[in-house]
């Protein structure tokens, strides 16, 4: 497919509800192509009816999910590891729903679970026999593994991991999600990184250092778009930045302050810098 233009809707809250509604027909508006949208534990009957909002206002859609300690598909326990391969098989269920390809995040291990040391190759092999099963029960749609910064996960935490496991599931239904503000804190050049993803690359999310506004931070945005032409990428770039419009939902990421004068500022500006770099490097959404 040709390239495609998100917003993450995490920007708003962890779960896209009728208030939202105005959001949606502004980012529709505004010219996104789509939105990602969070699916863990939301009813399949409710995704079903935000797909046809979407479908109405011609906004495609991606999801978004990760996994907790009692799903967690690098545990010891087999108990939860099975309990691990049937959530992520609910998360492929979920993405189908909404009329999704693909739902990607942490979903290698237990988001912010950290058993206080270093994984190993035992960890690692758990976790892709999981992620092999379910993907083997996910119908069309793929499993988007996302590294996080070491703050946030523990298992997975830079590219070279990434493809690593990647290689180690070795299923065409799992790819790898690149996210660059978590390039950003753990690997020593962001766009270098990027290329080391390489085939794995099945999704990208640009995001500031900070969460913020796109351009206002660190990420060196000009190189980042430079390799995903030199990768003739062509899958979806996502939007992503948070705030604390849902302020429990703040909390648990850690925002503090205010990062823009409002959220449909930065979709507006994010929208913009992805535009501006796509024309420029001559791939086109």
């Amino acid at each position: 497919m040709s390239i495609q233009v998100g917003m993450s809707m995490l920007l708003w809250g962890p779960r896209v509800t009728e208030a939202h509604a105005p959001v949606l027909e502004e980012l529709a508006a505004l010219g996104y192509d789509g939105v990602e949208v969070p699916v863990t534990g939301v009813p399949l009957d409710e995704l079903e009816a935000l797909g046809q909002r979407l479908d109405a206002l011609g906004l495609a859609r991606t999801a978004v999910g990760f996994c907790t300690e009692e799903v967690d598909p690098a545990s010891p326990d087999a108990r939860v590891r099975a309990a691990a391969e049937e959530h992520l098989v609910g998360l492929a269920r979920a993405a189908e729903a909404l009329g999704a390809s693909l739902v990607g995040g942490p979903i290698h291990s237990a988001y912010a679970h950290f058993p206080e040391r270093a994984p190993g190759s035992e960890d690692v092999a758990r976790a892709a026999e999981v992620l092999r099963r379910a993907a083997e029960r996910s119908g069309s749609v793929v499993l988007g593994v996302e590294f996080l910064n070491r703050f946030e996960a523990w298992l997975l935490s830079c590219t070279e991991q990434t493809r690593a496991f990647l290689d180690a599931v070795d299923h065409p239904r799992v790819r790898g999600v690149f996210d660059t503000h978590h390039a950003h804190i753990e690997e020593d050049d962001t766009p270098t990184a990027l290329a080391l993803m390489g085939p794995h690359l099945g999704h990208v999310q640009v995001s500031e250092n900070h969460r913020g506004r796109l351009g206002a931070g660190q990420v060196p945005f000009p190189r980042v778009f430079d390799t995903l032409a030199d990768l003739d990428y062509d899958g979806w770039v996502v939007v992503e930045a948070f705030s604390r419009e849902d302020p429990a939902f703040g909390n648990g990421l850690r925002i503090w302050r205010s990062l823009a004068p409002s959220s449909m500022l930065v979709a507006r500006e994010g929208l913009a810098l992805v535009r501006a770099e796509l024309a420029r490097t001559g791939l086109h959404s």
